[in-house]
């Protein structure tokens, strides 16, 4: 597997606390079969304060590549941060002070959970045109999509990756949130599914109930093509494999 979408990097956010929890979590990662982690902390928030945060990221990679090897895990750590978007994210982006997953031309996006859905069409269709290929994080989660899922359809047609949380499809996150994550999963908007995972105790790497909940529910292969064939196709720069989505034509 190949989990594009967590927050292993030691001290960097919300996620591993120290070096020892990142090692767990990387440890339940390989356990569970994942063989790929895009280290994902988030950047760009507006009010925090990023003194020498790039400094901080590349040492916190280099120390934690360290420790996998010299734990002799099977995994590779690739770059990446979880950015909060705001209206100069495309040219920070240009500059490369923001990067996306494994250089490529796909930057992690998110917005606040609260964004309008015109405002997050707006911003998407931007980085389309500057050329990127975003994938926006966990849009089960947004007010806006939960109250209309179309919305999700209308930024495919736009060209965005859709990243889903294990969490949203196990329940994680609330009735509502695992409803409009079935919702988008039954009309084949999701592209890729990613752990998000913030730490080895709550939130962890572990994937092990989603391959009985994708292929069970909704149809052999979802695993496979969620967790592994699109994940590598975004990390060669190709496109996304997509099964013909489905228009919304109400919410149930």
């Amino acid at each position: 597997m190949i989990d594009l979408h967590m927050h292993i990097l030691p001290e960097m956010d919300d996620g591993a606390r120290d070096m020892e929890m990142a090692l767990a979590m990387a440890r339940q990662a390989v356990d569970c079969g994942t063989a790929v982690i895009a280290a994902t902390p988030h950047k760009n928030i507006p009010g925090m304060i990023d003194y020498k945060w790039g400094d901080r990221y590349r040492m916190q990679m280099n120390e934690l590549r360290k420790c996998i090897a010299k734990e002799h895990l099977p995994l590779t750590l690739i770059e990446g941060m979880e950015i909060f978007m705001t209206e100069d994210v495309p040219e920070k982006l240009n500059d490369g002070e923001l990067i996306c997953l494994g250089n490529t031309r796909t930057p992690l996006i998110e917005f606040a959970f609260h964004t309008e859905g015109n405002v997050m069409a707006r911003s998407l269709e931007r980085l389309c045109r500057e050329g990127y290929v975003p994938m926006l994080a966990h849009p089960e989660r947004y007010m806006c999509v939960m109250e209309d899922p179309q919305l999700v359809f209308e930024w495919y047609q736009m060209g965005v990756i859709i990243q889903m949380n294990k969490g949203s499809i196990l329940g994680r996150f609330g009735n509502r949130v695992r409803k409009t994550a079935a919702q988008l999963l039954r009309h084949r908007l999701i592209a890729v599914v990613a752990s998000d995972a913030h730490g080895a105790f709550v939130r962890t790497p572990d994937m092990t109930e989603l391959e009985y909940a994708l292929d069970g529910e909704y149809g052999p292969n979802c695993f496979e093509l969620l967790l592994e064939i699109n994940p590598a196709r975004i990390l060669e720069g190709k496109k996304v494999i997509w099964d013909d989505p489905v228009p919304f034509s109400s919410f149930f």
